[in-house]
């Protein structure tokens, strides 16, 4: 009777616990973290990054368990108290990066998000092997897939699919650049061009394999299977994902493919988009997480918490002292990341903010400068579609008495931005070289391409633009490129004026002067606890050595 007290008593402070830090999570999500889950959140509402959304629940389940069964921290040690400091100044540093470099933010934010849930789990919870940390790092899997890694993957993918969808279904493949193309002859005679693109490759189906990836984290952790077995189960749980997957995504553009044949495109597309990627994604990830469930063991968290007698020891007193050091440390560390995105005393936003539907339409106009006009301007719907953009258009630009074409993409967060070598492969050109240069704190990217017998330089750099929603405020990202035919080595620096002119005019003054002197402080700290952090264990491994010694003599 008395162990089913304190295994209650202990369960109710373990819930009471596992809310305390979501809601000090909820906290730092609101204040700092509040454009990374927008933009999850965008994205996850996409084909390509559509895994999120199971990925999400998947972690957030393996994190409950996690935590239930590691239970409350039986003392704040100083080597708990350091290791959270160090992770959450490592998360500042990576944070201040992301306002740099706006092409990885959201990537860079999840990071920073990662970490900082890491320090945080970390000095309340306690482990007990070091085994028991590794579900802690399973939210590193809700970064968002880099756009360069989707955009090398999708056409090597777009080729398989295309070819078997076309032998089964007696249609003829074109092996276009970038993406492979199938010929449909509809029911009115006519011929079909259905192009097998990012959405149709099954990159929904590999990336989901990140989705049950936190479920086979936990049971290699907390199972009490041998290893073996857990490996069997492992595999069996990742090939049916994968079968599912793979066989849902080929079914879908079959059925595409003959409803354009039989109903027209129209009706194929209509059929595609209201059928998404994400159902048979999620029955993938439902169907192992019940071949885990079905087939491997876990010990009880009743006779863990017996065996370590640690019911007695988390008494309300110590439970609300943990709690004191983690908002004193969650306040802490928002201050300091609020600060880092503030503007600099006496300085103010060099643009005033418009409306998103404003800015879509007329981005020009937040672009141009005194010495750069916007001469022409057409909308683009094949690369909006394919970017994935809110608007894309074609621009002829005059600056310094030079006339250069280009393209202005408007995105709502800049992990939406496919990259330009997948872009401008689908228009054709061949890429004979790329790199990237950073002026005055803005990053340019330079692309050598030709195409027929034309070559030349398109660069391109990524500006954040405030933008009004209502009474609140967001930021929208316009992505400025400008082409130009002749020689990399003459055309670099001027296209370097150009595009550092347009960033001079609209980036915020807190990207280009905050950002690296705390950057530069919070590695500082970094390094100088990480060697606190080795100095002390490094002495308490002595020490315990030296008691060792004189015991045995």
């Amino acid at each position: 009777m008395v162990l089913e007290t304190t295994y209650r008593d202990y369960t109710y402070k373990l819930t009471i616990g596992f809310t305390f830090i979501s809601l000090l999570l909820g906290l730092t999500i609101q204040t700092v973290y509040r454009d990374l889950f927008s933009s999850l959140v965008k994205l996850a509402l996409t084909e390509e990054y559509s895994y999120i959304l199971v990925a999400l629940f998947s972690t957030l389940f393996v994190i409950y368990l996690s935590l239930r069964y590691t239970g409350f921290s039986y003392g704040l040690r100083v080597s708990k108290i350091l290791a959270s400091i160090l992770l959450a100044l490592l998360s500042l540093s990576i944070y201040q990066f992301s306002i740099i470099d706006l092409e990885y933010r959201v990537q860079l934010q999840a990071l920073s998000f990662s970490l900082f849930f890491i320090a945080l789990v970390t000095l309340v919870y306690e482990p007990n092997t070091p085994g028991e940390l590794i579900p802690l790092f399973t939210p590193l899997l809700l970064t968002p897939l880099p756009a360069s890694f989707l955009d090398s993957v999708t056409p090597v993918l777009s080729r398989y699919v295309g070819r078997l969808v076309g032998f089964i279904a007696g249609v003829r493949v074109v092996e276009a650049p970038g993406f492979t193309q199938l010929e449909v002859v509809t029911s009115t005679g006519e011929t079909a061009i259905l192009s097998v693109e990012a959405a149709c490759t099954g990159i929904v189906t590999v990336s989901s394999l990140i989705a049950i990836a936190p479920l086979i984290i936990y049971m290699l952790t907390f199972g009490v299977d041998k290893p073996l077995r857990k490996a069997g189960i492992s595999i069996a749980a990742v090939a049916a994902s994968l079968f599912i997957g793979i066989l849902g995504n080929i079914i879908r553009v079959l059925t595409v493919v003959y409803m354009a044949k039989w109903f027209g495109v129209e009706q194929a597309y209509d059929f595609f988009h209201y059928s998404p990627s994400l159902i048979y994604s999620a029955i993938s990830t439902v169907i192992a997480f019940r071949i885990v469930e079905k087939h491997a063991r876990f010990r009880k968290t009743f006779s863990r918490i017996l065996v370590k007698q640690v019911g007695e020891r988390v008494t309300w007193s110590y439970v609300l002292g943990v709690f004191a050091v983690s908002i004193i440390f969650t306040s802490i560390f928002t201050a300091a990341a609020v600060h880092a995105t503030g503007t600099p005393p006496g300085q103010s936003v060099g643009i005033r903010p418009g409306s998103v539907e404003e800015i879509v339409e007329n981005p020009e106009k937040y672009l141009s400068t005194g010495s750069i006009a916007f001469t022409s301007k057409q909308y683009d719907s094949f690369l909006t579609r394919v970017l994935g953009a809110l608007a894309v258009y074609r621009v002829g630009i005059r600056a310094f008495n030079e006339y250069y074409t280009g393209y202005v993409e408007v995105v709502d967060t800049p992990a939406r931005l496919h990259t330009w070598q997948l872009c401008l492969t689908l228009q054709g050109y061949n890429i004979l070289a790329s790199w990237a240069e950073e002026v005055n704190n803005t990053r340019v990217v330079f692309i050598s391409l030709e195409k027929q017998g034309w070559r030349g330089v398109l660069a391109y750099t990524l500006l954040p633009i405030p933008a009004g929603i209502g009474n609140a405020e967001t930021t929208v990202y316009i992505r400025v490129s400008a082409m130009k035919s002749g020689e990399p080595g003459s055309l670099a620096s001027r296209l370097t004026v150009l595009l550092s002119e347009l960033s001079s005019n609209t980036i915020p003054y807190s990207n280009r002067f905050v950002g690296p002197d705390l950057i530069t402080i919070s590695s500082a700290g970094t390094y100088l606890i990480l060697v606190i952090l080795i100095a002390y264990i490094s002495a308490v491994l002595l020490i315990g050595r030296m008691r060792r010694t004189r015991g045995e003599v």
